[in-house]
């Protein structure tokens, strides 16, 4: 794997334990509370990082695996109050965990100079690919601190 792109993989295996961590336990209503403080219920802030996966995944590869069905449910502004609004919560982890590799599958192909190439669709925040793995980095880690947060306001154990 290209040294950079490495780098780019262990943030997102990393990214990917601590949302295992951080929802080990979650059951039932614990995925659409929202405690006070906390912007999103656990099961929004699961489909929008696989939905934000699958988006990127489609700015590096061309290729789109999400359907359309999740744009109203998982882009940024969404809110949505009912439990039967949202894939059930198993359908949103498979998706996560099935983008992951997706990515994985990417990152062990991918070379320096493709990485400071443009993305395969138009994008009016990203001029390399570089660009759009950095920003998923960090958005990975802002909502996985989502995650921890709703964690200890739902009263669950520490989890690190």
């Amino acid at each position: 794997m290209e040294p950079m792109a490495k780098a780019f993989w262990m943030g997102l295996e990393r990214s990917n334990l601590f949302i295992g961590l951080f929802t080990s336990g979650m059951d039932g209503d614990d995925w659409l509370q929202q405690p006070q403080g906390v912007p999103n219920p656990a099961i929004w802030t699961i489909g929008h990082l696989a939905f934000q996966r699958a988006q990127m995944l489609e700015l590096l590869t061309g290729r789109r695996t999400y359907d359309a069905e999740w744009i109203p449910l998982f882009r940024l502004g969404c809110d949505k109050e009912e439990a039967d609004a949202y894939p059930d919560i198993a359908t949103c982890l498979a998706f996560l965990d099935a983008r992951l590799e997706d990515l994985k599958d990417f990152l062990e192909n991918v070379t320096l100079e493709e990485l400071r190439s443009e993305p395969c669709v138009k994008s009016q925040f990203f001029l390399t690919k570089g660009e759009v793995l950095i920003h998923l980095s960090h958005h990975e880690a802002h909502h996985t601190g989502c995650l921890s947060l709703t964690r200890r306001l739902l009263g669950k154990d520490r989890a690190i």
